[in-house]
């Protein structure tokens, strides 16, 4: 059995405080010693995205590190997708943008995987889909990491927490693309009108327009699926079985950050505003519940498991309603369930779904 700790999202005092409840519970599960290099890594959302964790709570966290003698900062990697934070430079523009910046956290801030996404440490993990994957180097070289993760849905796992944070954004562009691979997409040449919207939003280069029809690269596909969401016709889609499929490669990813790192790992999730969809999302939804609260663990697969069960517990509200009827409600928003990077990562020893949630 692993301990989580949880305190509920109501506030009746000052001491309720989402800053003030960190910075009473993560020192009694903080062991890091003088002048030890932390990394905070997070998700500081994408522009325009407003349901992010919010900068007071990572602050709080820089604090209790350096009143712990730790030396933090904060890190996210770059992504996969077309967009600002494709590379180092707009990451850290973006984080800024959303006030993420070395004024207001206390700490700087820096880029896990490097300018290009390729600076990294390749960990062996052993699993049945993944032998190794390339962990991103602030992360891997890091003596004591931190992971803040919002608790919210996610439209290719069910559900982000902790495991899809270490499988997924704990590694470099190499790394995720190994992740991601088996959901590269499939044209259906009928529908195709060789438009060219696909193209133009493929960052790698791996769609090309042939006869007036799409054709997309394997050898250079990363599967990350933009082409999918642009095409106004319809004529790409993801293959039958991809989510599972990539689902248990996060799961068997997320052993590596934790192997690199001895187990030196505290996480939190930061179950507020919960959103369907991921904050790399350039929007905010309604969220699709009441807050939960923050949760605290040394056992990424426990934290999630006690995750989903406070958010599966909740009455689902606006146009969610329609999964209250489900005993799985976030497998219902998305058709894609929750447990299945979770239960790959318990499988390969990254932590276990048995757990005794403690109240604060």
């Amino acid at each position: 059995m692993s301990d989580v700790m949880y305190k509920d999202a109501h506030e009746h005092s000052e001491k309720d405080s989402q800053p003030n409840v960190i910075k009473r519970v993560l020192p009694e599960l903080l062991d890091i010693r003088k002048g030890e290099l932390v990394a905070i890594k997070f998700h500081p959302g994408d522009y325009g995205n407003t349901t992010h964790v919010r900068p007071v709570v990572i602050r709080a966290i820089v604090d209790v590190v350096r009143e712990e003698g730790g030396e933090p900062f904060l890190t996210e990697s770059t992504v996969l997708y077309k967009s600002k934070r494709f590379d180092g430079r707009g990451v850290v523009e973006v984080a800024a943008m959303n006030g993420f910046t070395h004024a207001s956290m206390g700490a700087p801030f820096i880029v896990a995987d490097g300018i290009r996404g390729d600076d990294g440490v390749v960990v062996a993990v052993g699993g049945k889909e993944i032998d190794e994957v390339e962990v991103a180097s602030a992360c891997a070289k890091a003596d004591y990491m931190i992971v803040v993760s919002h608790g919210k849905g996610h439209p290719a796992s069910g559900f982000g927490g902790a495991v899809k944070h270490l499988g997924m954004g704990c590694l470099t562009k190499s790394g995720k693309r190994k992740v991601h691979v088996v959901c590269q997409p499939v044209v259906d040449v009928e529908k195709c009108t060789g438009c060219g919207k696909c193209v133009e939003a493929c960052p790698w280069d791996a769609i090309h327009v042939v006869n007036q029809k799409a054709e997309i690269d394997r050898e250079k596909c990363a599967g990350e699926l933009s082409c999918v969401s642009v095409c106004p016709n319809g004529a790409i889609s993801e293959p039958a079985g991809s989510r599972e499929k990539m689902q248990m490669r996060l799961g068997e990813a997320s052993l590596a950050p934790i192997k690199v790192l001895s187990k030196r790992i505290t996480y939190i999730n930061w179950v507020y505003q919960i959103t369907a969809g991921c904050d790399c999302f350039k929007f905010s939804n309604t969220p699709m519940t009441e807050d939960v609260g923050m949760l605290f663990s040394h056992d990424p697969v426990a934290i999630d498991c006690a995750t989903i069960d406070l958010i599966n517990e909740k009455m689902f509200l606006h146009e969610y309603q329609n999964v209250n009827k489900l005993r799985d409600k976030l497998e219902g928003v998305w058709e894609v369930s929750p447990w299945i990077h979770v239960e790959s990562a318990e499988k390969l020893g990254a932590g276990s779904s048995k757990y005794v949630l403690t109240k604060i």
